[in-house]
């Protein structure tokens, strides 16, 4: 084998260790209220078919008490990962108390302001009653709370 393809080769693997990094996130995010229902489980899933990976939902079940929210993993996702968590969280209907408060406090370790957190939060749920495809809300907000 080449060097060339050795270097990317590790490029495809680190690539996937933060795909799946992320979903590991999300998945943690959407145990917080102490379970996850079929609603946060398909959204997962389709996060994962977005990012071109699979999910092994009773692994991450299994370590679940391994997985911890980090803050400078989530940076590294920025904005989308914050606008996945709070979607994440409305995916169900409600936002539970300990969701929201989890998603605040990492959102401000990520560097986003607590009060635009939550404005965001409720934007997405106004702009999704309004039946607004999730890019199209995405691409709105980012443009007012996204990263200058």
């Amino acid at each position: 084998m080449s060097i060339q393809k050795l270097f990317q080769r590790k490029e495809v693997d680190n690539q996937y260790d933060y795909r799946h990094d992320y979903i590991q996130q999300l998945f943690k995010m959407a145990h917080s209220d102490g379970h996850m229902d079929e609603c946060e489980y398909h959204f997962i899933l389709k996060i994962a078919q977005r990012l071109e990976i699979e999910v092994n939902f009773e692994d991450l079940h299994q370590n679940l008490t391994n997985i911890t929210l980090d803050p400078e993993a989530s940076k590294r996702f920025g904005f989308d990962f914050l606008f996945d968590m709070s979607w994440l969280m409305l995916v169900d209907g409600e936002i539970d108390d300990k969701e929201l408060e989890l998603g605040m406090e990492l959102g401000v370790q990520m560097g986003f302001q607590s009060t635009n957190i939550k404005q965001m939060i409720l934007s997405i749920g106004q702009h999704k009653k309004m039946g607004l495809p999730p890019a199209e809300i995405k691409d709105r907000l980012k443009q007012i709370f996204g990263p200058e």
